[in-house]
């Protein structure tokens, strides 16, 4: 998957207090590209400072299947991850964080279990997948976005 885009991704937004954050199902742009704020993965507070990771979907990518319909009911699986203990991948092994697993995006939601083997660290996740929105939805919310931005300048 290197160099291709995905539909599912992190951002990283930094406020200044007392300045809202986004809200999920806001729609941001950043280099040009608009995203859907489909979730809040975590945030910090350093100072004066929030910073949030949101789960997003790239609007400007249009050529997936929609999966919304085919999965009524929510399911969750169960990931695990075995890593030498000073591996910097395990800091990224944290709750709310998204992982791409086969072409399909999971969220971390709880541990199920954290084993030491000699040198390794072996972390079990309980994750659902995170699915966009159908590819009509995403449409209706870009242009909606940008009419409203176009509002906005004309007055």
């Amino acid at each position: 998957m290197a160099g291709k885009e995905r539909v599912i991704t992190t951002i990283q937004s930094e406020f200044r207090l007392f300045r809202q954050p986004h809200k999920i199902g806001d729609v941001i742009e950043i280099d040009e590209k608009s995203y859907l704020i489909l979730g809040i993965q975590r945030y910090t507070l350093y100072g004066q400072l929030l910073t949030v990771w949101y789960t997003a979907q790239n609007l400007m990518i249009t050529d997936f299947v929609s999966m919304n319909k085919a999965y009524k009911q929510p399911y969750t699986v169960e990931l695990v991850v075995q890593l030498k203990f000073d591996d910097d991948r395990l800091k990224k092994c944290h709750l709310g964080s998204v992982h791409h697993l086969k072409g399909q995006a999971y969220k971390l939601q709880e541990y199920s279990g954290i084993y030491v083997k000699g040198t390794d660290i072996e972390i079990s996740f309980i994750a659902r997948p995170i699915h966009p929105i159908d590819r009509k939805e995403a449409k209706a919310k870009l242009f909606s976005d940008r009419r409203k931005k176009l509002q906005l300048e004309i007055l």
